[in-house]
């Protein structure tokens, strides 16, 4: 049983949508980056871009979000690229130069700083390059943009470097850790790791019960996200489980996880009858009388004279045709 959906633009969209509000974004940047430039930013000075620079060879797989700030009274540009690809990109610093290269261009040629190409105090934005990924194999591409060029000890400070920042949503951060840090970012990261069903209710639990300090609207935003991931069949026992009082989240937490084992359980006993069925068939075609084969299976004896039926008969069939 999956308890999420598996197609990466969906979830792509979904993350997109979530760090699309700023609340979000800040927590991010504030609370799980703790980046000292972060300290004076807020809604009200946290502009979200409504552009997308994205290379059509990328859109199935990722997505990207860009903001504007004033960070002590100069403009900074913050590119987050959601990264959902199963395999690890190396090119990433090169692909990440040239989306700042080219927001750097866009900004160039729309606020009239071109006007000022002779002036001595002539400058650009910073740009903050901050990648989210959230596949199942560890992030061990290069950090730094160097890291990438051939030689480049050689070569010192006369080369492009910079680093990008990283949020590797399934190691970085433990389960205890993203309990203890109780806040929106760590209530979506615990939410999104990679983990069995059965501990995704839990981690549901610990949510409902120890993220006391999410607000009405974080928790609004919560529960939005989970319902465009998560599998439908669950969708609406997520909701009620964040919205229930504690002896109802106990409750509903231990019926999905009594449903979840009995299924487990069906699933083991189909695949054991389907492997001793086909036990079944090739002792048939060793010549084993049924008794035989009942005490090799723990088959009722009726139940392989049926099978010996059914099988003889296709395929005396298929030697008919």
């Amino acid at each position: 049983m999956g308890h999420k959906k598996a197609i990466n633009n969906i979830h792509d969209k979904s993350y997109k949508d979530l760090y699309s509000n700023k609340i979000v974004f800040l927590n991010l940047v504030k609370e799980m980056l703790k980046a000292h430039w972060a300290k004076d930013l807020n809604e009200e000075n946290l502009i979200l871009v409504d552009k997308q620079y994205i290379l059509s060879d990328y859109e199935e797989n990722e997505a990207d979000i860009v903001y504007r700030a004033n960070v002590d009274g100069e403009e900074v540009i913050f590119y987050t690229l959601l990264e959902f690809q199963s395999t690890i990109d190396y090119r990433m610093p090169l692909r990440l130069l040239f989306y700042i290269n080219e927001i750097l261009r866009e900004y160039i040629k729309n606020s009239g700083v071109e006007q000022r190409k002779n002036k001595k105090e002539f400058k650009v934005p910073a740009v903050v390059p901050i990648v989210l990924y959230n596949a199942t194999r560890k992030w061990n591409a290069p950090r730094y943009f160097k890291d990438i060029v051939n030689q480049n000890e050689l070569f010192g400070d006369n080369i492009v470097n910079f680093k990008y920042e990283l949020f590797d949503v399934n190691h970085q951060y433990t389960k205890a850790d993203l309990i203890k840090n109780n806040n929106i970012t760590s209530a979506i990261f615990l939410l999104d790791q990679k983990v069995e069903p059965l501990e995704f209710f839990n981690r549901l639990k610990s949510v409902a019960l120890e993220f006391n300090i999410l607000t009405n609207r974080e928790k609004e935003l919560l529960k939005h996200w989970l319902r465009n991931t998560v599998d439908e069949n669950i969708r609406e026992n997520v909701v009620k489980i964040l919205e229930a009082d504690k002896e109802g989240v106990e409750n509903m937490v231990a019926n999905n996880a009594f449903m979840i084992e009995e299924m487990k359980e069906k699933v083991k006993k189909e695949t054991r009858k389907q492997d001793r069925i086909e036990i079944v068939k090739n002792a048939i075609k060793l010549g084993m009388n049924d008794e035989g084969i009942s005490k090799l299976t723990g088959l009722k004896v009726e139940e392989i004279s049926k099978l010996r039926t059914s099988f003889l008969q296709r395929r005396n069939g298929k030697y008919d045709s």
